[in-house]
């Protein structure tokens, strides 16, 4: 059976926030803890933190036994970088991209993703919450250079349109593929829920 590993991209700057929002409180944890937790509890084979600004408060604050942690050092060129920094780590045959501000993740809905991959063979999986397309992507082996090859501020999405054929849809009953936090607002609306 294929060997998924999570990578969580956790190495922004925050710009919009005005300040780490790996750290930002929630639910007795915080927003990266929760994240990590419920990524922690899906069936993946393999965690890779992929951590950038605030890597040393967020190695202070958070307990990362278990994770493979990977600093990108290059953090502010944008996501791309930290995908490559995390798909470079990955030695399994999927990656599940996971944002590190979607504490709101469920677990089952990752199970769902990489059921659907292992199912479909699809060569990228993308979840949908009521037609709306969202995060974690989880992207095969052989798309990996691809992606890799990536500059600037700009994720995994860049490449759907040279995979047309090979992308996988998945229906999930989960909002949480939908929620991120960027801004003091988003944040303030989710402690809201």
């Amino acid at each position: 059976m294929e060997r998924i590993s999570a990578i969580i991209l956790a190495a922004g700057g925050s710009s919009r926030m005005g300040q780490a929002k790996q750290l930002l409180p929630l639910a007795g944890s915080t927003v990266l803890a929760k994240t990590i937790e419920n990524t922690r509890s899906a069936a993946v084979d393999e965690l890779v933190l992929v951590l950038g600004a605030s890597a040393e408060e967020i190695r202070r604050q958070l307990p990362l036994q278990g994770l493979k942690v990977v600093i990108n050092q290059t953090y502010q060129q944008g996501m791309a970088s930290s995908l490559r920094a995390g798909l470079s780590a990955v030695d399994h045959d999927a990656a599940l991209i996971v944002l590190g501000d979607q504490p709101f993740l469920r677990p089952q809905t990752l199970d769902r993703i990489i059921a659907e991959y292992r199912h479909s063979r699809a060569k990228i999986v993308i979840p949908t919450y009521r037609g709306d397309r969202g995060n974690p992507v989880l992207l095969d082996r052989s798309v990996f250079a691809e992606v890799m090859a990536l500059e600037g501020d700009i994720g995994c999405r860049a490449i759907f349109h040279n995979h047309l054929e090979e992308i996988v849809k998945v229906e999930v009953d989960d909002e949480g593929i939908l929620l991120d936090l960027d801004r003091p607002e988003d944040y303030d609306r989710l402690i809201q829920r």
